[in-house]
C-alpha cells in the first residue's frame, strides 16, 4: 500500500510569510509544501535563486520539505508569446533545485469560448514538451493539472498529452477541477491512472461547482484515495482548501469564476479552512489506511518491515511509532520514517496511545513477554518468529492471548509461498491418503563467523535460546508440523558448535514418528555450501517432492496399502505418472502475513498464522534439544518443566560476546 505524504498550498492558511505557512502545516499535521505564493514576497513563478536559497535554510531549519513548486507555467492563453514564459521557466526550475522539490505543477494553456480547442493541440503540445523536456533535463518532474479552460479540462484531453510526452509528463489529479467541467472524476482516474504521480485534494458538487472540504462533494475523492492506497509507492495528496478566498488567487485565474465557486463566507478565517480541509484529507487517508502500527525493535526485521511499508506494499496500515532501546537505532528511523514517533522502550510505545498494532521485531526471550504486553494493552500484535525459546514460556502467552479480544499473528511469512500452499492443499483434500514418510533436507542456511559475530547476543544460550533450530530454521520446522502434523517422538542429535565457534547447535538431524506409524527426518545445517533444501512426502497413493521450492507430483493409479496386501507379483511396479501441478503464483512473504493480519482485525477474514500455533514449532524444537541432551527418544508433548531446567542450565555458563561488529544487514524478504 502506498505511504501518504501530506502537502499542502500552504499559501491559503491565511499566513503570507514562509515562517507563517509552515507552523500553519505543521499544526494541521502536514510535513510538506507545495509552494506556490507568499502575501507580499514573489510568487513562486518570479522568485530568485538567491530567495530560493534564503527560504532553503529556513524550510530545513523548521524539518519541512517541499514536495512540488505549485507554478502556474501554461496558465497563459494559447495565443501568448511563449518564449517569456518559457525563461521565466527556467529560472523556476533552478529555484525547484534549490528548494530539494521533486516536481513542478503545469497547465496546458487557456483557449479562449468558443474556440476549436482541436486546432491548437499541436502548439499545445510543442510547449508542454519543451517545459517537460527541460524539467527532465534537469532531474525535475513536470506534473500537469487538469484545470477548466485549459486544453487539458477533460481527461481525454489530459491523455492525449500525457501520451505525447513519452512518459516524461506526469499528472496532478485535481477531482475538484474535473467537476466543474462537468467531468465524471472515477472515469478520469481509470484513463489516467498509470500517468497520476499525486493528488490534489479538494472536492466540489456538480450543480454549482461549489468547493467544499474533500468527501463532502461529488468527486468520489475518498473512493479515488483508496484507489491511490493500493500503489506500491510513496504518494504525495496535496492539500488545495479553495475554501475561502485568499490573497494571491487573483493572480492565478483568467476569469472570477473560482472565487465564485468558493464558498467565502462558511470560514470565520483563513485558519479555519485550511484546517476544515486538513481534518478532512486526513480523514480519508486514514479510512484507506485506518490500522496505527507501531515497530518494535529497529534491527533487521524492523527496518525490513519499515522498508516494506515505504515500498507501498503494507495495505490498510500505517507506520505512526517505533521503538528500540538502541539509540543508534532510532537514527535511521529519524531520516525515514520522520512523521513517526520514536521511544526507547517497548513498554513507551505501548502505553503512547500512538498505535492499535504492535509488530515485534527483538531477540527470541523477549516474544512471549511482549506480546503479553502488548495485548494488555489493548493493542493487536503480531510477532517475528519463533513464538519463544521454551514452550512454558510460549503457553504463558497463548493463555493471554485466548483471554483477549485482539488478534494475535506470528510472522510465519513461508506460509504465503504458494508451493507450500499447494502442498498443504494437496495433503488436507485426502485424496491421495495418510503421510507415510516425510524427509526434509534444508542445508542452504550457510552462515559464516562473522554473521555469528555481529550482535553479542547471536549464538549464545542467553541471548538466542538455540542456534539453526531457534533462528534459521522455525519457518520449517512450523512448515514440517503445518503440512505434516505434529509428531508423537522424537530422536535427535544437536551439534553444538560443530562448524562455527558458537555455543549452541549449528548441525542437527531429527527423527520423528507420528501416531499413524509414518516416521520423519529433518536435516538442518548452517556449515555446508551451498546446501540444498528438499522436501520429500510419501503418501498412500502419491510422492510430493519440493527441491528448492520446485514441485513434482507423482500420483499413483493403486494405493500403497492395497498394492502391499493384493498384487501377487513379488517385485510389482505400480503404475504412476507425474502430474502437471498449478500454483498462483503468488509468495507475499512478509508483506502478505501482515496484510492477512490487518484484513482480520478490520473484516475477520484468516490470518496467515494464528499466533497461537506458533507453539507447535517450539515443541519440535525443544524436543529436539532435550532428546540431544539426554541421549534418549523423547514423547511429545514434552516435560517442559525438564526442558527449561536443562536450557537455565546452558543459559547459567552462557557468554555473551563483547568483540561484536555492525549488524549484518541482508535480504529479509524470502527467509528471515
Amino acid at each position: 500500500m502506498a505511504h501518504f505524504i501530506f502537502s499542502a498550498f500552504c499559501d491559503e492558511s491565511g499566513e503570507a510569510d514562509i515562517t507563517g505557512q509552515m507552523a500553519a502545516c505543521k499544526a494541521n499535521g502536514i510535513s510538506c509544501m507545495e509552494l506556490r505564493g507568499f502575501g507580499d514576497s514573489p510568487n513562486i513563478n518570479n522568485m530568485t535563486v538567491e530567495q530560493a536559497k534564503s527560504m532553503k535554510e529556513e524550510i530545513d531549519k523548521e524539518g519541512m520539505t517541499v514536495s512540488s513548486i505549485g507554478s502556474a507555467y501554461g496558465k497563459i492563453n494559447i495565443n501568448d508569446d511563449f518564449e517569456p514564459h518559457f525563461e521565466s521557466f527556467k529560472n523556476t526550475v533552478e529555484v525547484a533545485k534549490i528548494l530539494g522539490a521533486k516536481y513542478i505543477r503545469i497547465f496546458s494553456f487557456y483557449i479562449d469560448k468558443g474556440e476549436d480547442y482541436g486546432k491548437y493541440k499541436d502548439e499545445v503540445i510543442r510547449r508542454v514538451k519543451a517545459l517537460t523536456d527541460y524539467a527532465d533535463e534537469n532531474g525535475l518532474i513536470c506534473c500537469h493539472e487538469n484545470e477548466k479552460g485549459i486544453y487539458g479540462d477533460t481527461a481525454e484531453r489530459c491523455l492525449e498529452i500525457l501520451e505525447a510526452c513519452g512518459g516524461k509528463l506526469r499528472a496532478v489529479f485535481d477531482p475538484a477541477n474535473f467537476i466543474q467541467c462537468g467531468v465524471d472524476t472515477l472515469k478520469a482516474y481509470d484513463l489516467l491512472e498509470n500517468y497520476v504521480e499525486y493528488m490534489h485534494v479538494k472536492d466540489a458538487v456538480y450543480a454549482t461547482g461549489e468547493v467544499v472540504p474533500a468527501g463532502e462533494g461529488e468527486g468520489h475523492v475518498d473512493e479515488i484515495i483508496k484507489k491511490l492506497a493500493d500503489q506500491k509507492r510513496p504518494i504525495v495528496l496535496s492539500l488545495e482548501p479553495h475554501l475561502k478566498v485568499f490573497d494571491g488567487l487573483d493572480a492565478l485565474e483568467n476569469d472570477d469564476e473560482t472565487q465564485k465557486q468558493m464558498k467565502d463566507g462558511a470560514y470565520p478565517s483563513h485558519k479555519a479552512s485550511f484546517k476544515a480541509a486538513a481534518d478532512a484529507m486526513h480523514k480519508l487517508a486514514e479510512e484507506a489506511q485506518p490500522i496505527r502500527f507501531g515497530i518494535i525493535g529497529m534491527g533487521n526485521m524492523g527496518t525490513s518491515h519499515a522498508d516494506n511499508f515505504l515500498k507501498g506494499k503494507i495495505k490498510e496500515m500505517r507506520i505512526t511509532a517505533v521503538a528500540d532501546i538502541v539509540p543508534e537505532k532510532l537514527e535511521w528511523s529519524k531520516k525515514n520514517l520522520p512523521w513517526a514517533k520514536r521511544f526507547n522502550s517497548a513498554e513507551e510505545l505501548m502505553e503512547s496511545g500512538e498505535v492499535d498494532a504492535v509488530v515485534i521485531c527483538v531477540p527470541h526471550y523477549f516474544h512471549p513477554p511482549l506480546v503479553i504486553k502488548a495485548l494488555e494493552n489493548n493493542l493487536h500484535v503480531v510477532s517475528e518468529k519463533p513464538a519463544g525459546v521454551y514452550t512454558k514460556q510460549v503457553r504463558e502467552m497463548n493463555e493471554a492471548a485466548s483471554k483477549s479480544d485482539k488478534t494475535f499473528a506470528l510472522m510465519f511469512n513461508q506460509r504465503t509461498n504458494c508451493v507450500y500452499r499447494k502442498i498443504k492443499e494437496l495433503i488436507s483434500s485426502g485424496k491421495y491418503g495418510e503421510i507415510r514418510r516425510v524427509n526434509w533436507l534444508v542445508t542452504n542456511w550457510y552462515r559464516t563467523q562473522s554473521y555469528y559475530n555481529s550482535g553479542g547476543w547471536r549464538a549464545t544460550w542467553a541471548g538466542e535460546g538455540g542456534g539453526v533450530l531457534l533462528n534459521q530454521s522455525p519457518h520449517q520446522l512450523d512448515l514440517w508440523q503445518w503440512l505434516c502434523g505434529m509428531p508423537s517422538k522424537v530422536r535427535a542429535f544437536c551439534h553444538e558448535g560443530k562448524w562455527h565457534d558458537i555455543e549452541v547447535e549449528d548441525d542437527v538431524t531429527i527423527y520423528a514418528e507420528y501416531p499413524n506409524g509414518a516416521t520423519g527426518v529433518f536435516i538442518t545445517t548452517t556449515g555446508e555450501y551451498p546446501g540444498s533444501n528438499r522436501l520429500e512426502i510419501a503418501l498412500d497413493k502419491a510422492q510430493i517432492i519440493c527441491d528448492n521450492e520446485k514441485l513434482r507430483v507423482v500420483e499413483l493409479n493403486q494405493s500403497l496399502d492395497d498394492n502391499i496386501k493384493n498384487c501377487t507379483e513379488g517385485f510389482a511396479r505400480i503404475e504412476s505418472k507425474e502430474i502437471p501441478i498449478e500454483t498462483d503464483g503468488m509468495n507475499e512473504q512478509h508483506s502478505g502475513v501482515l496484510n492477512a493480519f490487518a484484513s482480520h482485525i478490520l473484516r475477520g477474514t484468516p490470518l496467515v498464522a494464528d499466533g497461537r500455533e506458533g507453539i507447535n514449532g517450539v515443541m519440535i524444537s525443544n524436543a529436539a534439544h532435550l532428546s540431544s541432551w539426554t541421549g534418549e527418544t523423547v514423547e511429545l508433548p514434552i516435560d517442559e518443566d525438564k526442558f527449561y531446567n536443562m536450557l537455565m542450565e546452558k543459559v547459567a555458563t552462557s557468554k555473551v560476546k563483547e568483540d561484536v561488529v555492525s549488524v549484518v544487514k541482508e535480504d529479509m524478504s524470502s527467509t528471515f
